[in-house]
Parts: C-alpha cells; sequence; structure tokens
C-alpha cells in the first residue's frame, strides 16, 4: 500500500468515546489518563515508522493500546472497538466479523493473559483474515 495512512488525533478519540458512550445511553466516562491515551494513539505510528507495521497491525495496536493502557475510567474496549473500526475505515478497509467476535477479542486482550506484544500480533493476524478494502 503506497497511500499515506490517516492516523486518529487524541481529540476525535475522545470525541469517538463521548459518542460512542452517550449512544449507549451513558455519560462520557472521563479521561483516567491523559498519557495513556496519548501512548495508545502513537503506537500506530511509531510501529509503521520503526518497524514497518501494516495496517492490520497498526489498527491492533490502536485496539490494543487503549483497551490495556485503560485511558477512561469506563468504556474503553467500546472505545477501542470504535477507534479501530474508524481508523481501518478512513483508510479504505472494513471489518468483515460480527460485532460480538470482535468484543470478545477486545474482552480477552483487555483481560492482558498474553504480553502486550503476542496480544497484538494475534489480534493482528486475525484482522487480516478479517478486513477487506471498502467497495
Amino acid at each position: 500500500m503506497d497511500d499515506p495512512i490517516d492516523y486518529l488525533t487524541v481529540p476525535e478519540i475522545i470525541e469517538a468515546h463521548a459518542q460512542t458512550m452517550e449512544s449507549m445511553g451513558s455519560a462520557p466516562a472521563p479521561l483516567r489518563s491523559l498519557d495513556l491515551l496519548e501512548s495508545a494513539v502513537m503506537k500506530p505510528q511509531s510501529a509503521a515508522y520503526y518497524s514497518g507495521a501494516d495496517l492490520a497491525e497498526q489498527a491492533a495496536l490502536l485496539a490494543v493500546g487503549i483497551s490495556q493502557n485503560q485511558p477512561f475510567l469506563d468504556g474503553n474496549k467500546r472505545t477501542a472497538y470504535v477507534a479501530m473500526k474508524v481508523f481501518l475505515d478512513i483508510n479504505g478497509f472494513r471489518i468483515d466479523a460480527r460485532g460480538q467476535d470482535i468484543a470478545e477479542r477486545l474482552v480477552a486482550v483487555a483481560e492482558r493473559e498474553r504480553s502486550l506484544e503476542e496480544a497484538t500480533q494475534q489480534f493482528a493476524a486475525w484482522l487480516r483474515d478479517h478486513t477487506s478494502p471498502h467497495g
């Protein structure tokens, strides 16, 4: 893929969190740590620059980073899902899986049963098998 990758910003993730929580009838949860959110948001760009991470790995890093860093007091897995979905969408891809399948994977990631690297690699492999270009 030679097209430049579009990345989400911290304010966009905060807005996505607010919209996600409100769509579920909840108030947006307070931000527990801006540093943890910034770390999660920067992981895809760092991995692309330093290790040549593909789009699936970058999407996985974003989702795993938000899920494991827990930057909000509530709604981290939901925010991780929405951020990952939007990230893939703005870069021309969609997830070809049921929301429940994705949610189960994010719950497993958030429970930290594996190292961050192992969780990311397994989730990225799953995304490669379950994403396709738009249209």
